[in-house]
């Protein structure tokens, strides 16, 4: 006989029967079983609508287009860069800029050997600096034609640009030239960095591609925060010095997350130079873009805008103060001088009279100084 209150089983409370081995559950009140059928039912209606309103709105998104309206305003105050140049005029001045940077450093650089390529590899910092800037993914292509198909000892006047370089060569200058763009996105804008990179990329021969692509180059995003922001404090110092103090704060008067991004992402994220990756290829164990001459495409950047004299001033200071800095090569050194830093002017305005022509507005107030 049972004590009274042990046969009462509550609802939905599980017991063991001692004749068999499975659990069993008590049956449901038909009140309970009822109420609960109707909550679960009202819980999918629910989900069902709002899969209904997130599909609506997905469909909603993909269809949106813009009006007659909307797409004339868009086309309206040049939306799309100006043609360029012939590729002829650029081959012209581009020999002419080159040629001037070789004679002009003589006493610096000898003619031969890698002293040679360190010429080039200048020059193409520079000229991708200023073309980038002029927002004209048209001559991105005859840059890459004209510096792989300039030998290492091709640099003195009249020497032909016929005979293409080896395949690796290829890959490295082009490297380069795509490091200066990636570079100039702080100084000039993304948007025109994705244009005219955008614009090398379909230049490019298929085998280049591929091997460009296959290539162990040092990578941005594999550094820590704190290394990150470490690098760019020390670029900074280094370009600044010994007003970098006195400048963070004023630019943290402007916005006071403004020396942080500047820091942080402006000069380390982008400005300064990632470690060489693991295993990479010997060719690139060394910044692509030293010190020196990523004050030479600042200038370049900001001599082509216009408009922005403090910060010029600034970059031609960081340019000289390079000199005094050590670890570099013997056309850094000369770059580096006035006499350098004169022909990164020059050579900027040479190559935007070609590209936008005498009547630029920039080039007309240049011309005064």
């Amino acid at each position: 006989m049972h004590s009274p209150g042990h046969g009462i089983v509550h609802a939905a409370t599980a017991s063991i029967d001692p004749d068999h081995t499975q659990p069993f559950v008590a049956e449901e009140s038909p009140t309970t079983s009822t109420d609960h059928r109707a909550s679960s039912g009202h819980r999918l209606e629910q989900f069902e609508r709002d899969n209904k309103t997130a599909s609506d709105s997905e469909s909603e998104m993909l269809n949106v287009k813009l009006s007659p309206t909307l797409k004339q305003l868009v086309s309206l105050r040049s939306p799309l860069p100006p043609p360029g140049p012939s590729a002829a005029a650029l081959n012209k001045v581009f020999t002419q800029t080159l040629d001037d940077l070789r004679l002009s450093s003589k006493s610096f650089v000898q003619p031969t050997g890698g002293d040679s390529e360190g010429v080039l590899k200048s020059w193409i910092v520079v000229a991708t600096a200023t073309l980038l800037t002029t927002n004209s993914p048209s001559t991105m292509g005859p840059l890459y034609h004209f510096v792989t198909r300039t030998s290492d000892h091709a640099l003195g006047p009249g020497a032909s640009t016929d005979a293409s370089v080896p395949l690796q060569k290829k890959v490295e200058r082009v490297a380069l030239i795509r490091e200066a763009g990636l570079k100039c996105a702080v100084l000039t804008g993304i948007p025109k960095v994705i244009n005219n990179l955008g614009a090398l990329r379909e230049a490019l021969e298929n085998d280049v591609k591929v091997e460009l692509d296959a290539s162990k180059l040092p990578r941005r995003e594999v550094s820590s925060q704190k290394a990150t922001r470490e690098r760019g404090a020390e670029l900074f110092e280094l370009i600044y010095s010994p007003h970098s103090e006195k400048l963070l704060s004023k630019l943290g008067r402007s916005h006071p997350d403004f020396p942080g991004f500047i820091i942080e992402h402006a000069y380390g994220g982008v400005l300064s130079n990632p470690s060489p990756e693991p295993n990479s290829s010997p060719s690139f164990d060394t910044p692509l873009i030293s010190r020196t001459l990523t004050s030479a495409l600042a200038v370049a950047c900001l001599r082509t805008q216009g408009g922005v004299g403090p910060q010029l001033t600034s970059h031609v200071f960081g340019l000289l103060k390079a000199h005094h800095q050590g670890n570099q090569t013997p056309i850094e050194q000369w770059i580096s001088t006035e006499e350098g830093a004169e022909w990164v002017l020059g050579a900027v305005d040479q190559l935007c009279d070609v590209v936008r022509g005498p009547g630029d507005p920039v080039l007309q107030d240049s011309a005064r100084l």
